[in-house]
């Protein structure tokens, strides 16, 4: 299944169908995808202090510099035009007026996410 993030409105499609939307009640749900080229698991879930949010969690491990030069935002701001901005070396955060993606690395065991969350 093939995953895709509509960056115009943050809308979460798989195979090209809405499963998740910022503001849209949903229930909780786990998938394996692809996005990016990779393997990953999306976790529709309700985050403290968020609501429910989408997250891509992948299965391959990187240990880049900075979250900024990782295979994930590379391929995401190739695929879409839009550069995230580095919080932290292991955070960056693309803004858009409907919410924003979150994207990290956890450096010590090369965990690569991305976070999908409403405003």
């Amino acid at each position: 299944m093939n995953l895709d993030i509509d960056v115009t409105t943050g809308r979460v499609l798989i195979d090209g169908k809405g499963v998740w939307a910022p503001g849209e009640p949903v229930s909780p749900s786990e998938s394996s995808v692809r996005y990016l080229d990779l393997s990953a698991r999306l976790v529709i879930a309700e985050e403290e202090g968020h609501g429910v949010v989408a997250a891509v969690l992948f299965d391959e491990e990187e240990f880049p510099d900075t979250i900024v030069t990782s295979k994930i935002v590379k391929r995401f701001a190739k695929k879409t035009g839009v550069s995230p901005e580095m919080v932290a070396r292991p955070l960056a955060l693309a803004r858009f007026p409907w919410g924003e993606i979150e994207f990290s690395v956890d450096p010590k065991q090369g965990d690569l996410s991305i976070v999908v969350r409403g405003r």
